[in-house]
């Protein structure tokens, strides 16, 4: 009796969050939010963070109210599709510094970062692409009819391959403004990478499962600027053995 009771319960509660934060088609609804009014989108924002608060106490705020303590300085893409809890601590307050762009760049957010890096101390710098990534996408065209701020970013991207789009061309790029990046990190704090500091991490976050290792794996293709032997390199020697194989190539 007490399970068929927990069970009505448990579809009470979902039943009300459909209806508190509406349908939800509108998450599937293709590209962009269009379906969504911005009333909509807000009201979204606030219930969502309404239900964060009554979950917790304020006893759990109190490890961070003051200081900060991430174990990771993380830069990746600002696409939606990518988010950290595919690969993160589910709850990352606290343990998380994430730096966000369009197209996964040091450049342009070396000041979020150095702090990271620089005052927090963390000892990973992973960076994130993504396949079917939009901005090297674009950049691999003509952009010139977008915005001035979009147009910059994506100036920015170091990419090999240009004009015909295709997924062998599309993800080589993607890998390469990943090394890039990595390489630029190195430039930056190649001194903490040689004290044993820090380690910089380059992968890619596989939604379409092109490397065959899974959907939704990270997938690691540079480690302090090598690519070759991964499974070897030092700062991967705690990962397990099967795991290791799947999160790299």
């Amino acid at each position: 009796m007490r399970n068929a009771l927990k069970s009505v319960l448990s579809l009470v509660f979902v039943f009300c969050l459909l209806l508190a934060y509406g349908s939800v088609d509108v998450w599937a609804s293709g590209h962009g939010g269009g379906k969504m009014s911005p009333a909509e989108a807000v009201k979204r924002v606030v219930l969502n963070n309404d239900a964060f608060v009554r979950e917790h106490k304020a006893a759990d705020f109190e490890a961070y109210m003051n200081a900060q303590h991430p174990f990771v300085t993380f830069i990746t893409c600002s696409d939606a599709r990518v988010q950290t809890e595919g690969f993160l601590p589910y709850s990352s307050i606290d343990k998380v510094f994430v730096i966000r762009n369009i197209g996964n760049q040091i450049p342009n957010s070396e000041g979020s970062i150095d702090y990271g890096v620089l005052h927090l101390h963390t000892p990973l710098l992973f960076i994130v692409g993504h396949t079917h990534c939009g901005a090297v996408k674009a950049a691999m065209g003509d952009y010139s009819h977008e915005t001035p701020g979009i147009k910059k970013e994506l100036d920015a991207l170091k990419i090999p391959i240009r004009g015909k789009v295709t997924e062998d061309a599309w993800l080589k790029n993607v890998e390469a403004n990943v090394h890039y990046q990595v390489q630029y990190a190195l430039k930056l704090y190649g001194d903490l990478v040689k004290e044993g500091k820090l380690v910089i991490v380059g992968a890619v976050y596989d939604f379409l499962n092109a490397y065959g290792k899974g959907f939704g794996r990270i997938v690691i293709i540079d480690v302090n600027g090598e690519t070759k032997g991964l499974r070897n390199n030092p700062a991967l020697k705690l990962i397990p053995k099967d795991v290791l194989e799947n999160c790299t190539l």
